[in-house]
């Protein structure tokens, strides 16, 4: 199988939209399914989806078959996890609930050790998603190395007492926090969109574009039952 180089962390660079989807399953043909779509990177989500270590090869290939990035979030905060992730040849790799500037020192370390002259090419993802990981933000900040940080709006919601509702006003404006200190610091950021906020997220400066194949699918099957009437 002869790979495509992918050009998502040029346009992370360049301060360009990409296109994360996460399909929210594992396997090689669910991979390729999505990743021969025209997207930017293909969201392995071994955190949410459960999606097993010894699937995270195969789908990589898929992606990187169709010049897509094989980004894959782990499942823990665990070093080792990470290391058997980055040992997969994937793109790049998304870490769930940094907190602390310790803990994205670590991550940079673990990349470097793991991936040797191959870092330079990594995307390098860490996620804020609790109220710890925002009022460390500033510290966390400083740490440079990352390529963007991905916002988690319904962990952080869970985290600050609203059950995963992000509509309310005291969500929405951490999430603004969050994504105006990141730009303050000269850093970029992503996270969940919708075909209705996409266009405002940009507005507000995020490039890395995340959704669900699941998201996707919906509106259109949906539409698709009402014209045969079912």
């Amino acid at each position: 199988m002869s790979l495509i180089p992918s050009k998502a962390k040029e346009k992370i660079q360049a301060n360009l939209p990409v296109l994360a989807i996460n399909p929210f399953a594992g396997g090689f043909d669910v991979a390729e399914l999505v990743s021969r779509q025209g997207i930017d990177i293909l969201f392995i989500d071994c955190e949410r989806a459960g999606i097993a270590i010894e699937t995270v090869g195969p789908m990589a290939r898929a992606a990187q078959y169709h010049g897509v990035a094989a980004v894959v979030r782990s499942k823990s905060r665990q070093v080792e996890e990470w290391v058997s992730i980055l040992d997969r040849g994937v793109d790049g790799i998304v870490i769930p609930r940094v907190e602390t500037a310790e803990d994205a020192r670590i991550i940079l370390e673990t990349v470097r050790y793991a991936t040797g002259a191959r870092a330079k090419n990594i995307i390098i993802i860490p996620q804020i998603e609790s109220e710890l990981g925002m009022k460390n933000l500033e510290s966390i900040l400083e740490v440079k190395g990352f390529d963007l940080f991905l916002i988690g709006p319904y962990d952080l919601s869970h985290s600050l007492g609203f059950e995963g509702d992000i509509n309310v006003p005291e969500v929405q404006n951490a999430l603004d926090y969050i994504a105006k200190t990141v730009l303050k610091h000269g850093e970029k950021f992503g996270l969940p969109v919708t075909l209705a906020n996409v266009k405002a997220w940009q507005t507000k400066g995020a490039i890395f574009n995340f959704h669900s194949l699941e998201a996707l699918i919906k509106p259109s099957l949906e539409l698709f039952k009402k014209e045969m009437g079912c």
